[in-house]
């Protein structure tokens, strides 16, 4: 009776892995020994110290404690429970797992990367004599069984000082059902756009003095043909300050209506981010009483406060509607722009155009949940599809991989994390720097293999024909 429970319980693991097509592992050594964990599981991997703290618990595989940034985490070693050697040594590594709001580390040599397995290669192990196992399912890895280790035996484990935490994952989950926005800054003031209100960004060096230049704006950019309106002055938002005009900062273009566009002339882009619905709080009380185009404060993904402007007050704004009015195919007198390919000849959408080093990519805007700062790998590994290695982002382990062959990851400058994906874990992927934001329709690349699309764009006056990367 009991084999038939654990073959059941085992039977819901893998069932409930079904809809997925892979099964994401981390992968450790343990007395020589390779092993996985599921990903899902894994909070974060630190270094093991040398001299752990008080137990707290009876178990035998209990070795002591750790603190990582105020939660007291208890430690094991399942090497004794599972028939290997008394002592695995002093150090190694601690892999901090998660249970909802429980934690527990587990203590290995080392981990020696991630694995993406085919679910239907994951087989289940049955004990003989019908026992709880801590290597409940196995796959075989180059000629070689790996184990996966089961986190729920392992939290089930008796005498455990089990921790209660804040769970980490809530602000994920609501950021990934957040809002993407372009973050910018202005004479010293943070500011989040919709990105549904950005059409495209233009370089400053492709801004140039308007024949009859109106109070507000004097300058304008050539964007796909179009002569479009630029504004550096808070004051036409309802602020004080504006842009030096000699600030090298991009122009963001503002869509107000079809084929109608306003240029913003920004200090800089600091990040595209998602940021969720609890993020959003009222304007300051000193800034509430003004006439201004923007409705409330949101705390962005880096804890920084930002204004966020509002779309429909910008697009229903008098003295911007009448500089969007402007926006008009130029004369053959105008010259010094570069046409390109007419955006609305297809339908059309939002695409973040990044630099790898060695190329122009675009990947669609819905695809992205943010784009931070590379910090580094925490586990460098070398694996399939570009896999390079594991980071660490507010708490959560993400997948590192680089777009480009070979790609040297201590040379990247920043990580586009994709939106999670049903049987994904998180996934980052290494950038150079972002070159623009563009809306654009997406069109079949000529004689190239099914579904192969790239989209047309004009960056610093020079027309690409950039390929689309679906960060998959």
């Amino acid at each position: 009776m009991r084999e038939g429970v654990e073959h059941d319980a085992v039977a819901e693991a893998v069932a409930g892995e079904a809809g997925r097509r892979h099964l994401d592992v981390g992968l450790l050594r343990l007395c020589g020994v390779e092993f996985a964990v599921p990903v899902d599981w894994v909070r974060e991997v630190v270094p093991c110290p040398l001299a752990l703290g008080p137990r707290f618990g009876s178990h035998p595989a209990l070795i002591g404690s750790i603190g990582v940034r105020g939660d007291v985490i208890p430690v094991v070693d399942v090497s004794i429970l599972l028939g290997f050697a008394a002592e695995t040594g002093a150090g190694g590594t601690v892999v901090v797992l998660r249970r909802d709001d429980l934690l527990l580390g587990l203590r290995i040599d080392a981990v020696s990367g991630l694995y993406r397995i085919p679910v239907s290669a994951v087989r289940a192990l049955v004990d003989s004599a019908g026992a709880a196992r801590l290597v409940d399912r196995a796959f075989v890895r180059e000629a070689h069984l790996v184990g996966i280790l089961d986190p729920e035996a392992l939290f089930g484990l008796p005498g455990l000082p089990l921790v209660r935490c804040v769970p980490r994952d809530a602000g994920n989950s609501a950021l990934r059902r957040g809002r993407p926005f372009v973050l910018v800054t202005v004479a010293g003031v943070d500011i989040a756009i919709d990105s549904h209100l950005v059409e495209s960004t233009a370089p400053a060096i492709s801004l140039r003095r308007c024949a009859v230049p109106a109070p507000g704006w004097s300058r304008s950019v050539n964007y796909l043909g179009r002569d479009v309106r630029v504004f550096d002055q808070l004051a036409t938002l309802g602020l004080e300050g504006a842009t030096p005009e000699e600030s090298q900062g991009p122009v963001i273009l503002l869509r107000i209506a079809p084929d109608k566009l306003v240029g913003w002339h920004v200090e800089s882009v600091r990040s595209v981010a998602r940021i969720a619905d609890d993020k959003f709080g009222p304007m300051p009380v000193e800034l509430a009483g003004r006439n201004t185009l923007f409705a409330s404060i949101a705390t962005d993904p880096a804890g920084g406060q930002n204004l966020v402007l509002d779309s429909a007050a910008v697009r229903a704004d008098p003295a911007i509607q009448a500089m969007a009015a402007m926006c008009r195919q130029p004369t053959a007198a105008t010259g010094g722009g570069t046409s390109g390919p007419r955006a609305d000849a297809t339908a059309t959408s939002a695409f973040l155009i990044f630099d790898t080093g060695a190329r122009l990519l675009a990947t669609p805007l819905d695809a992205i949940r943010e784009v931070v700062p590379f910090r580094g790998l925490s586990s460098p590994i070398e694996g399939p599809s570009g896999l390079c290695g594991l980071t660490d982002h507010r708490g959560a382990p993400i997948s590192v991989y680089g777009v480009e062959p070979g790609a040297a990851p201590d040379e990247a400058k920043l990580l586009i994390i994709a939106r999670d994906q049903e049987g994904q874990g998180a996934r980052g992927f290494l950038a150079q720097r972002l070159a623009t934001i563009i809306n654009a329709p997406a069109l079949p690349v000529p004689g190239g293999s099914p579904g192969a699309r790239f989209v047309p764009a004009t960056i610093e006056g020079t027309a690409h024909s950039i390929r689309i990367h679906t960060l998959g």
